[in-house]
């Protein structure tokens, strides 16, 4: 028992000291997916962890960042490999990247105009469950459909993260009917 407590202690220590090593990573957990232009991807997760590392590893081979969440911009990385990532706060609070959660057409427009102002943009939308608090399921799916079509035109990625506690099983088998899972 203390012999396989002590390999579990030495795997962890492993991993920490090695913890940028994607070699290791893919050894010991399989290879990351690589996104695909043109998609739309979810993952289903408590916090944007993995979204969040899929958003990175797009930033490094030159994608065009936007971040939309809940989380205030002060308390999101706004550089990342040399790139300044653009951080759009859905909030009820008045601001140059603020968006109020009310107004889906004011967040359709900022994505469509991101994803047309060149090549090789990344979306990561974490707050879908926010959206969900002040607009109908109806509005959320005909807002992600449209950035969904948007995204595939003009070859761009979209990340959504979402907790999927927040959602009844009907419309999370909605949202992933056009999306591919990222686990």
């Amino acid at each position: 028992m203390v012999r396989a407590y002590g390999m579990s202690r030495a795997l962890w220590l492993l991993l920490m000291a090695h913890e940028e090593d994607d070699l290791l990573k893919s050894l010991l957990f399989g290879k990351q997916r690589e996104l695909e232009e043109g998609r739309a991807y979810l993952t289903k997760e408590k916090k944007p962890e993995r979204a969040l590392a899929y958003f990175r590893k797009a930033i490094e081979s030159g994608f065009r960042p936007l971040y939309v969440t809940r989380q205030h911009p002060n308390h999101v990385l706004r550089a990342h490999a040399g790139k300044e990532i653009r951080v759009v706060w859905l909030s009820t609070t008045l601001g140059r990247d603020y968006i109020d959660p009310h107004n889906l057409n004011s967040l359709t427009n900022l994505v469509t105009n991101f994803v047309s102002d060149g090549p090789r943009a990344v979306i990561l939308l974490d707050g879908l469950e926010y959206l969900m608090i002040n607009n109908d399921f109806p509005r959320i799916l005909n807002f992600l459909e449209y950035v969904n079509e948007q995204v595939a035109m003009k070859r761009a990625v979209l990340l959504l993260s979402v907790d999927d506690r927040a959602f009844e099983p009907k419309e999370l088998a909605l949202i992933e009917r056009n999306t591919v899972a990222l686990e």
